[in-house]
């Protein structure tokens, strides 16, 4: 319990530093209780009364749509949750059913989840003129999931009985009371939903959605959460409208919804294509020429001209903050904290997914941002952008050489000789690149730069 993260207490309101500092006196009394509730595959009444917390999810909330519900469970539910997933529920769940999903895994990220967006887009357009990827939106995905259904997708996993009746319990009866400046709701009753805040939700929502797949293995759905990207190639065995007409049945049959008004599609293309001649875009999906996708700003020439002049204004306003810190007297070894907090980590933000495709101007530009910052004294040494790319890119590619990392199958086949040849850096078989674009992909740049 030492481990407990300084986290908000639930309707208990138990504060966390309280299982820190007396993690030695509870630890025996936590453990048996603990014990008793798996054994009998119950959970204790008070763990199931939620406090709800609405989180702002746009700038000027007008209405109850424009907030995000985040329910905080008592931290000794968060603590049996999580043992849960750890020891029994993420272990039974096939890892070939979640390889599209990289939300709530170990190793999962928004970085991965673009760098395998981006590496099957510049794949396909090897091949193919032009890649169409439709960005699905579903109405309030967490809070809309019937239990009925996940609890039948979790009767398939091996569970043990008293684990699976431990789920039923945690499922069934729940409440929840919503909180705002002190002030608490009547207590409500909730039928559905997996709890967002909680310690086995988000694992109960990627086994929601892992038997969501595509008809064809030539097209590809990545996933991460509730953020669904399509991608159809322009030569493929199944049209979009047609996996597009196979995941509306999905979940109509999961009991879920799809929202059409937020649901976008956006047409991948080579710069210079020899034929660009797609079909029309679905009934009721607005076709556009840039999306952003877990924060990337991505367009459909694959051109990051609008996301790096997005990033520098985000940077250029989060300056006036530093001039005032230096105004108010700041020393410079705390400036160049902040500096690295506020600037350098925007920059870093799914680096290796954007940054390996970036032209030279556009590189230009953030090392000028860069130099500007050093020369007004908000960094003590000046930084570049190859430098912070080749330090987050080496860094996650070593990672994803790990078998148990969720990108290590984008990664090629090792070489195989039996001749005793002299040592190379790279121990992979570098792929054939028509195009520049799949080239200077994520992966691909790795294995030739690096």
């Amino acid at each position: 319990m030492r481990g407990v993260k300084n986290t908000a207490p639930g309707c208990d309101n138990v504060p966390s530093w309280l299982f820190k500092k007396c993690s030695v006196e509870l630890a025996d009394v936590v453990a048996k209780l603990l014990n008793i509730s798996y054994a009998s595959g119950r959970v204790y009444t008070n763990w199931k009364t939620a406090l709800v917390t609405p989180v702002p999810k746009v700038t000027s909330p007008a209405s109850f749509g424009d907030f995000r519900p985040i329910s905080v469970t008592p931290i000794l539910s968060r603590i049996a949750e999580k043992i849960v997933v750890k020891r029994w529920l993420y272990p039974a769940i096939p890892l070939s059913t979640i390889k599209d999903q990289f939300a709530f895994r170990p190793t999962g990220s928004t970085t991965c989840a673009l760098i395998n967006l981006l590496h099957h887009i510049s794949r396909m357009l090897e091949t193919n003129s032009y890649v169409r990827c439709l960005i699905i939106d579903f109405s309030k995905a967490f809070d809309t999931v019937n239990h009925e259904v996940l609890l039948c997708k979790l009767s398939a996993l091996h569970l043990p009985d008293t684990i699976y009746d431990w789920i039923v319990s945690f499922l069934i009866g729940r409440q929840q009371r919503c909180a705002i400046n002190g002030v608490c709701s009547s207590v409500l009753c909730i039928t559905r939903g997996i709890i967002q805040g909680s310690g086995v939700g988000p694992t109960f929502y990627i086994v929601m959605k892992s038997d969501l797949s595509t008809l064809s293995p030539t097209n590809i759905l990545s996933k991460y959460a509730d953020d669904i990207n399509l991608l159809v190639p322009q030569y493929c065995d199944v049209d979009l409208a047609t996996e597009f007409d196979n995941i509306q049945h999905w979940a109509t049959h999961n009991k879920m919804t799809i929202n059409l008004i937020k649901t976008k599609e956006i047409v991948f293309r080579r710069p210079c294509p020899l034929r660009y001649n797609f079909a029309p875009s679905i009934d009721g999906v607005a076709l556009v020429d840039h999306v952003k996708s877990l924060g990337v700003i991505l367009q459909q020439s694959l051109s990051y001209d609008l996301h790096v002049t997005e990033i520098l204004k985000q940077c250029s306003q989060r300056i006036y903050l530093l001039r005032l810190l230096r105004n108010q007297g700041l020393p410079t070894d705390q400036m160049n904290t902040v500096f690295t907090g506020l600037i350098v980590s925007r920059l870093l933000y799914a680096l290796p997914a954007w940054g390996v495709l970036v032209s030279a101007g556009q590189a230009g530009r953030v090392d000028a941002f860069l130099k500007r910052a050093h020369k007004w004294g908000f960094s003590k040494d000046v930084v570049t952008f190859n430098e912070l790319l080749f330090k987050s890119s080496s860094s996650l590619f070593q990672k994803m050489q790990s078998p148990a990392h969720c990108l290590n199958s984008l990664l090629p086949p090792k070489k195989k000789t039996d001749y005793k040849l002299r040592n190379r850096h790279c121990s992979y078989t570098l792929p054939q690149c028509n195009f520049n674009i799949f080239k200077h992909s994520f992966v691909n740049w790795c294995l030739f730069t690096l």
